[in-house]
């Protein structure tokens, strides 16, 4: 169960995870090692997955993917993750699954997309770009 300093701790490497934890001790007026093993326990016990970055990007998509019933959503969203996609979820409503595909060029977005399309289990997609 997490507490109110460890949902502090979440925050800081929320808004940016290459935070040490010499600053977030001192923002919360703790030790480094005791914020470290507050990390620890956060990571083992499954609340923190991972630590990612969040780069910036020119072309953004946003997929809907309809999945065959005669294959698992998981598998086919797994699939999917294994072409570098890394934020999908498996959704109610007219789709299973939502992604997001990202890129420097058009081309590389599409290529992420026909990729997707040809998964086993997928059987249909609607791509939206993302303007703003």
């Amino acid at each position: 169960m997490m507490d109110e300093i460890d949902i502090k701790i979440m925050k800081a490497l929320k808004k940016d995870s290459r935070t040490s934890f010499v600053t977030i001790g001192e923002q919360l007026g703790m030790t480094e090692g005791a914020v470290r093993q507050r990390v620890g326990k956060l990571r083992k016990s499954g609340t923190i997955k991972r630590f990612t970055i969040e780069a910036a990007v020119d072309v953004s998509a946003i997929i809907l993917i309809g999945a065959s019933n005669r294959f698992p959503t998981s598998k086919v969203a797994e699939a999917i993750r294994k072409l570098g996609v890394d934020r999908i979820y498996e959704v109610s409503g007219n789709y299973d699954i939502v992604c997001f595909a990202e890129g420097s060029s058009l081309q590389e977005v599409n290529s992420i997309v026909e990729a997707i399309r040809g998964t086993e289990g997928v059987i249909d997609t609607t791509t939206m770009m993302v303007l703003k």
